[in-house]
């Protein structure tokens, strides 16, 4: 695979849906970073999400997946994130359905074969809890924009060990 393939950063959400957007902000501050400006990374913004994320992802190395969820069953506060250090592993062991817009993503994972496409060998997945998504307006709620903040440094330092490898 080419450098130029080795990671697609993935943002899903709906940015005119208040903290629908937060994982489409998390990726747009990472695109800004000029500290990330060298490396070898594709910035994808998505929408919808559903069988979408192949096309964005198919023939990547690896994939970081970024969307906004409701989560309060799990116990996440907004703001709070849960991550999935590796979707490809997760999935074999997991019949929960993580869900990003309609058709969840280990669903969307197994269809991917079937469609011919290169699936990233590594895939991580970011949820941020979400707050309010009822109302359009492009303003996440304090909370959230609090958790974008703090997932943005999280990402960059972990972007950077992945290419510092």
């Amino acid at each position: 695979m080419d450098i130029g393939k080795a990671l697609v950063l993935l943002g899903i959400g709906n940015d005119i849906r208040m903290d629908d957007g937060a994982g489409i902000r998390v990726v747009k501050c990472l695109e800004q970073d000029p500290s990330l400006e060298h490396l070898n990374i594709s910035f994808k913004y998505l929408n919808t999400g559903g069988f979408d994320i192949l096309d964005e992802i198919d023939g990547y190395k690896r994939a970081i997946i970024v969307d906004a969820a409701s989560m309060t069953d799990q116990g996440l506060k907004p703001g709070e994130f849960f991550h999935i250090s590796d979707l490809n592993e997760y999935k074999k062991g997991q019949p929960m359905s993580i869900s990003s817009h309609g058709v969840g993503v280990l669903q969307i994972l197994g269809y991917a074969e079937v469609g011919g496409y290169q699936v990233p060998q590594q895939i991580e997945v970011y949820g941020i809890q979400v707050k309010e998504t009822g109302y359009f307006s492009e303003e996440l709620t304090p909370e959230v924009a609090k958790g974008v903040e703090g997932l943005v440094n999280i990402l960059k330092k972990r972007i950077i060990t992945l290419f510092s490898k």
